[in-house]
């Protein structure tokens, strides 16, 4: 079995850097969509054989990380599901995210990414977003805002578990519920970098044999 650690929208593979493992982990990064287009079904595969995910392995993502590894699941037999500051279904990212996703064909984010520059005046964490927003690929951003919205959603997984803070903005946690198993009291959508120690030590528990 592998464990794959994919981001979330905006971030690299450098989302888990600091995280500590007892065990070999890939920490994966987003390719280009083959157009703004491109079905999130065809995306999420796409992603799969590139990074030659296989059967039996383990997929944890964070939030649009999340939602690709769930399509994932459908179409490959994966262990198990770990879900961070994500959902199951496209209703549950919130409703004015999906209103305004259609802009995403028109910003400029290419020039946006240009004006982030990652400084500790503003602290290591946001300095850490900046740093992965500045590397990501613009593509992949505007599909990924416009395509999120249309996902079909898991319906179910054998061995899914998810962590959702109670005051994520972006998944906001009473659309969630009843799925999450295990909350982060008054934590927010970036709970994976600002309790690190924390979701660590999660990650490990669920992992590790019984």
């Amino acid at each position: 079995m592998t464990v794959h650690l994919l981001p979330g929208i905006g971030g690299t593979e450098d989302l888990f850097r600091d995280y500590d493992f007892p065990f070999p982990v890939r920490r994966l990064g987003f390719i280009p969509p083959d157009s703004i287009d491109a079905p999130f079904e065809s995306y999420a595969q796409a992603f799969a054989r590139h990074h030659q995910i296989a059967p039996g392995d383990t997929l944890i993502g964070m939030s649009l990380g999340g939602m690709i590894a769930a399509e994932i699941s459908k179409h490959l037999p994966i262990r198990k599901l770990i879900l961070i500051s994500s959902g199951t279904q496209s209703h549950h990212i919130h409703p004015a995210l999906r209103a305004i996703s259609p802009t995403a064909r028109f910003l400029p984010f290419k020039h946006l990414q240009s004006l982030a520059y990652p400084t500790s005046l503003f602290g290591p964490i946001r300095a850490h977003m900046l740093e992965m927003f500045r590397n990501s690929d613009p593509r992949f951003i505007a599909w990924a805002c416009l395509q999120a919205r249309t996902w079909t959603g898991l319906q179910h997984h054998p061995d899914l578990f998810q962590i959702h803070g109670t005051h994520d903005p972006v998944f906001p946690f009473d659309r969630q519920i009843p799925q999450i198993h295990h909350p982060i009291p008054n934590g927010d959508h970036i709970i994976a970098l600002r309790q690190r120690p924390l979701i660590n030590r999660i990650l490990i528990e669920q992992l590790s044999p019984s």
